[in-house]
């Protein structure tokens, strides 16, 4: 793949992500990939873990800001949007790295994954309780 193709096949898997697209995350991602920070393998881990996400922050959406290709890998930056945060504070981000085969998905390492997340997680309950 060239470094173009890497690019729009990283947008893309984002674009799955935030449309909740099943069967388009099935075909960007191998059947047997490998997620080393969940220490898990399969698309089956891919859609769980973007069903635990969507469940944390229903409105949440996620923002590819920069890809960064190299040969059979992607560096990601990842913006989270639709989260609450204090006033003041950056959004949180995810930093990914895949490795492709065959043109998907086939590793994925998340370095940095939902940094300064905690403090959004006790805000948004916080937001929650008072809607309640």
């Amino acid at each position: 793949m060239t470094a173009t193709e890497v690019r729009a096949l990283a947008y893309r898997v984002y674009e799955a992500i935030n449309a909740k697209d099943v069967a388009t995350l099935e075909q960007l991602f191998a059947p047997n990939v490998i997620r080393h920070a969940a220490r898990e393998t399969g698309i089956e881990s891919v859609k769980k873990a973007v069903h635990q996400a969507f469940a944390a922050f229903p409105e949440q959406r996620f923002v590819v800001e920069e890809v960064l290709a190299d040969g059979d890998k992607a560096a990601l930056r990842v913006t989270i949007h639709g989260i609450p945060t204090a006033p003041g504070e950056p959004l949180p981000i995810i930093m990914e790295i895949f490795r492709l085969e065959n043109g998907r998905v086939a590793e994925v390492w998340e370095p940095v994954r939902y940094a300064r997340l905690p403090r959004q997680r006790h805000l948004y309950a916080t937001a929650r309780a008072s809607q309640a």
